[in-house]
């Protein structure tokens, strides 16, 4: 019986009383808390055994948590009659308890904020100690894990817009820009990028493209030889250190003249450089497929799995099932069975 009660006990004290915790109190003392709410008159040391007896605890267990509540001010040492204690009101008691508290938090978040205030020193020291004997506006990076999550770095940081030449896309490097060009998309900022003709006539490149001028990019492709380049904000820019293999290292370059060439230059190419919208997707008119849909068709035909077709694309399965949904769509396929009929129907494959 006591056993069922002091499990039910616990129960509801956890129930009840658990967030008494961050306020400094410990479970077995949150226990004894409840206990002497309910039964006041076993608010005194000698009466420790009754309560211990009720609890399940050991004697001294209890006493331990009523010092506890004493010294947190929830229980108070009769100064008349020694050996007795009495309840302070919760009212009161947690009252203080959660001032303090506020009071603790308070000064933890002022030290935290505080710190903000030796970030430019932290990141001299960073920029100098990683500078390799370079000047200290320009910063090197090592290898493709690094490169990849300072572009993250600066892509959340960027406020106005992000310039980029892109001579091409692998399938690996469209999965690591999409959520950084969709992030600063979705947040206002300006996305301009160039890139060369033969990246525009490969179909995910293409359908990848097209998904952020949807978002309110803006794309053209040029036949001019073009070196990578990100600049972010005018303010700096990215370029790898050897063009034939971007993933060796990457140069972050603040140097204003540098930096105002490599701006000049990016301007020069994007106003020579054809829109994406100029590109047109066939001859056939309005019901032509566009590339990415051609894919897509030519791979339902030869897989029956989503996620062997997603490999044979190169993208993610959740973009290989959005670009089936849409080809569903456009034709008004009841199912894959259906789609690859009316393609058939039409010529398409």
């Amino acid at each position: 019986m006591s056993e069922d009660r002091n499990a039910g006990r616990s129960g509801e004290g956890t129930a009840r009383m658990a967030d008494l915790t961050c306020l400094g109190l410990g479970a077995g003392s949150i226990d004894v808390y409840w206990h002497l709410l309910e039964h006041p008159d076993e608010a005194v040391a000698a009466s420790a055994g009754r309560t211990a007896s009720a609890l399940g605890l050991a004697e001294d267990e209890v006493a331990e948590a009523m010092a506890e509540l004493e010294l947190l001010g929830l229980l108070r040492r009769s100064e008349r009659e020694q050996g007795r204690s009495t309840l302070v009101d919760p009212s009161i008691g947690i009252e203080r308890l959660i001032d303090n508290r506020f009071t603790e938090l308070n000064e933890q978040l002022r030290r935290v904020m505080a710190t903000r205030a030796v970030i430019p020193e932290l990141t001299g020291a960073f920029r100098q100690g990683r500078s390799r004997n370079l000047p200290l506006d320009i910063e090197r990076l090592d290898g493709l894990e690094e490169i990849r999550a300072r572009l993250d770095d600066l892509a959340f940081f960027a406020h106005q817009e992000v310039l980029a030449l892109q001579p091409s896309f692998s399938p690996s490097l469209i999965e690591a820009a999409r959520p950084l060009d969709m992030r600063c998309l979705r947040r206002g900022v300006a996305l301009r990028t160039v890139v060369r003709r033969q990246a525009v006539e490969n179909p995910v490149t293409l359908a990848y493209l097209r998904e952020t001028v949807a978002l309110g990019a803006q794309v053209r492709f040029t036949d001019r030889a073009l070196e990578r380049l990100i600049a972010y904000d005018r303010t700096l820019a990215v370029v790898p250190v050897d063009p034939e293999e971007s993933g060796r290292g990457a140069l972050v370059i603040r140097q204003p003249g540098l930096l105002a060439s490599m701006i000049r230059l990016f301007e020069e190419v994007w106003e020579s450089a054809e829109d994406l919208a100029s590109l047109a997707d066939s001859a056939d008119g309005e019901e032509a497929l566009t590339a990415v849909e051609r894919e897509v068709l030519r791979i339902l035909c030869e897989v029956d799995k989503d996620e062997i077709g997603a490999r044979r694309m190169g993208v993610s399965l959740r973009t290989f099932r959005r670009y089936v949904a849409d080809l569903m769509l456009r034709l008004n396929a009841a199912n894959r069975f259906h789609a690859a009929m009316l393609a058939k129907e039409k010529g398409w494959i």
